[in-house]
């Protein structure tokens, strides 16, 4: 590859940069940019395994990894083996790493991290042809460029988680006790899972009036915490929005044993 063409794919990926700036980040679109610059197969897992992105095959199948889709866990232990890498490896041998080596394959593993955090891993695949310096330099700087994206889409994460954990508290707290007590009632049966539950019989065992159970429930539908529906005679439809109320009932719990 010569010198002009290697700056002109290094631009490329560069465009990419601009192009999610005002954007939710895109993690396929980094790797279909990669794997058409270097015609390759190309994954990106996050540090637990996931895969966040990956190109599309213009084989009936991917190279590698093709029995885990996007936003699947890869198995664990080939998770582990690829973390243990942390500098950029050409020409790996797949059985190294625990998968199978159906078609001759010639992977470059990178690992992605930035600031000594390990954020996850991009793995290349192609078949046969090894991989030169200048696909060694293309898939650094490719790597730079998912290092800022990934770091930006975990902090978008912990920005939400944050302000979901804000929302909850909030509203676990503007329950009067008897109203919180009927909703950790409600919680507690529902088990974390999706369900139904009779108002008035939640109300009876706790000895308080079926409407304070109700509005405790409503107060935490308002603020997106639950969703309430009628199941008819066999009571109220609930669905869980958002998990972290189990967190607050635990909390309540603790304060009023």
């Amino acid at each position: 590859m010569g010198r002009i063409e290697l700056l002109d794919r290094i631009r490329t990926i560069n465009g990419l940069l601009k192009k999610n700036q005002k954007g939710k980040v895109v993690f396929t679109d980094i790797c279909e940019c990669i794997g058409q610059l270097l015609l390759a197969d190309v994954v990106v897992l996050s540090r637990k395994g996931k895969i966040i992105g990956r190109n599309v095959s213009e084989e009936e199948e991917y190279l590698v990894l093709k029995e885990v889709s996007v936003g699947e866990k890869i198995d664990s232990s080939v998770n582990k083996r690829l973390l243990s890498i942390l500098s950029t490896q050409e020409n790996v041998n797949p059985e190294l790493l625990g998968l199978k080596n159906e078609k001759d394959m010639r992977l470059l593993v990178t690992p992605v991290e930035i600031a000594g955090k390990r954020l996850g891993t991009m793995i290349v695949c192609r078949m046969k042809e090894s991989y030169s310096i200048d696909d060694i330099i293309l898939c650094e700087y490719a790597d730079t460029v998912l290092n800022l994206e990934m770091l930006r889409s975990e902090t978008e994460e912990q920005s939400e988680e944050d302000r979901r954990e804000r929302m909850v508290r909030g509203a676990f707290s503007a329950l009067s006790y008897s109203e919180a007590m009927g909703a950790v009632k409600v919680l507690d049966d529902l088990a974390g899972h999706d369900g139904t539950v009779i108002a008035s019989k939640v109300a009876e065992n706790l000895g308080i009036t079926r409407s304070v159970v109700v509005n405790g429930l409503k107060k935490l539908e308002s603020a997106g915490i639950i969703e309430t529906g009628s199941a008819g005679m066999k009571g109220t439809r609930i669905r869980i929005k958002s998990r972290e109320i189990y967190e607050e009932v635990g909390k309540w719990k603790l304060q009023n044993r």
